[in-house]
Formats: C-alpha cells, sequence, structure tokens
C-alpha cells in the first residue's frame, strides 16, 4: 500500500507540476498579448497575421537590399564608363590641339628671334634702278626660309602667321603674304631655339649679310617670350585628297 501510495503521489505531484509549468507559460503569453494589445493596438486575434506581415516585410526588405546593391554596382560601372570615355574625350582634344596648333590655328609663345628689315635709306646715283634700294619678295622669302631651315617651329612676318599653304609675292613696291598686302618695315618672328636661328642667319654669305653689303638695314633681336598669332586665313584643297578617300 506505501509503495502504491507513493507512486500515487509521484504521479500526482508530475501532474501538478506540469500543470504548473502550463500555467506559467500561459500567464507569460496572456501579459505577452496584453502587452502587444496595449502598445501596438493590436487585438491577440490578429498576432499570427502581424507576425506574417512582418515576415513578409522582412522578405521584401532584403529583396530590396539587394535591388540597392545592385543599382550601387551598376552605378559604379557607368561611372567607370563615363571616367573611360572623359579620358578617351580628354586625349582626343589634347590631340586635335596638338594638330591645330601644328597647323598654325593657334597663337603660340616661347623663345626666339625676330629680324626686321627695311628699304636701303641710301640715295640713288643717277641712273641708277630704284629696286636697288627696295626690299624684294625674295629677300623676306630668303629669311624665312633660313629661320625654318634652322628648326623655326612658328613664323609670322608683320604679324601674319604662315603655314604649310601660304606664299610670298611681290606687289608693286609691297609683298603679298597670304593675300594679305605687307609693307616695309618686315618683322619677321620665328619661335625656336634662338642660338641655332642666330647662327643660322649670321652665317658667312647668308641673306643677312648680303643685305647688309647692300646697305640694307638689319635687326636681329633675341627673345625669351615671344608671342606669334595664328594664322586667320581659310584652307582650300581642290585636287589634294587623303591617301584612300575615294576608294
Amino acid at each position: 500500500m506505501s509503495g502504491l501510495s507513493w507512486g500515487s503521489w509521484a504521479r500526482q505531484a508530475a501532474f501538478t507540476a506540469a500543470a504548473l509549468a502550463v500555467g506559467v507559460v500561459l500567464g507569460i503569453q496572456a501579459r505577452t498579448e496584453h502587452s502587444i494589445e496595449t502598445r501596438l493596438q493590436v487585438p491577440s486575434g490578429r498576432l499570427g497575421e502581424v507576425a506574417y506581415r512582418y515576415h513578409m516585410a522582412e522578405r521584401r526588405q532584403a529583396a530590396l537590399r539587394r535591388e540597392v546593391a545592385a543599382l550601387r554596382d551598376a552605378v559604379a560601372a557607368e561611372e567607370q564608363r563615363v571616367a573611360r570615355g572623359r579620358s578617351a574625350l580628354a586625349a582626343l582634344a589634347a590631340d586635335l590641339d596638338r594638330t591645330r596648333m601644328l597647323a598654325g590655328l593657334t597663337p603660340v609663345r616661347g623663345p626666339g628671334v625676330v629680324v626686321t628689315v627695311a628699304d636701303s635709306p641710301r640715295p640713288l646715283r643717277p641712273g641708277e634702278d630704284p629696286n636697288l634700294v627696295l626690299i624684294h619678295y625674295s629677300d623676306v622669302r630668303a629669311v624665312v626660309g633660313t629661320l625654318w631651315a634652322a628648326g623655326a617651329e612658328a613664323v609670322a612676318v608683320n604679324d601674319e602667321r604662315l603655314v604649310g599653304t601660304s606664299g610670298i609675292s611681290c606687289v608693286g613696291t609691297t609683298i603679298l603674304c597670304n593675300v594679305r598686302r605687307l609693307a616695309p618695315p618686315y618683322r619677321i618672328a620665328a619661335i625656336g631655339d634662338p642660338r641655332a636661328l642666330v647662327g643660322a642667319l649670321d652665317a658667312r654669305g647668308g641673306v643677312l649679310e648680303q643685305l647688309r653689303a647692300f646697305d640694307f638695314p638689319v635687326l636681329v633681336t633675341v627673345s625669351h617670350d615671344l608671342h606669334i598669332p595664328a594664322y586667320t586665313g581659310g584652307f582650300q584643297h581642290r585636287y589634294a585628297k587623303p591617301v584612300g578617300e575615294g576608294g
């Protein structure tokens, strides 16, 4: 009897403990539901729906995070593409600027020399040809050719920039350069190595020595910051075409 009583008592104690545990859990759940109802104003019967919506919101939030990350990657890739495009555009602009400078279409500055030549002040003797005391286009052209041969990178006559299509010809007592009439004195400016330019101009038997021999006033000035304007004329090629054009 005592053993059966002990077993019955044990089962009853276990049942009581379980009931107490269930009661505690239910009490905690009740308090939690009451707290949720009070704070969130959500009836306890809708807590399952709220939990489901919360779960779905978390899933949408995760999807939005992934979308934001993808968009950021796309923006970064686009920025890199634009940067590469800008670099290519900057390189093309630099090439264009260099080409324009080589073509004489931009003003330039640098070290060089200025050669000034004028008609001879020597009075003519009776019967002498007046051309003997006049500076001719051939004299100006000879000075320009000497400067080009000595390495000049830019040349102008009376601020008229010389380019590949420029010509110097005679028009009476004046010269024609780039279809512009120029009168003496002629100021021939050239940018380049001043020592090389002066050395070529002062060479024995050169054009300046010949001009001085006929009493033409010649002045050579070295400049460390010479300005030469851009070519302002036009270009017209009726016969020359790029190689490969027209098949």
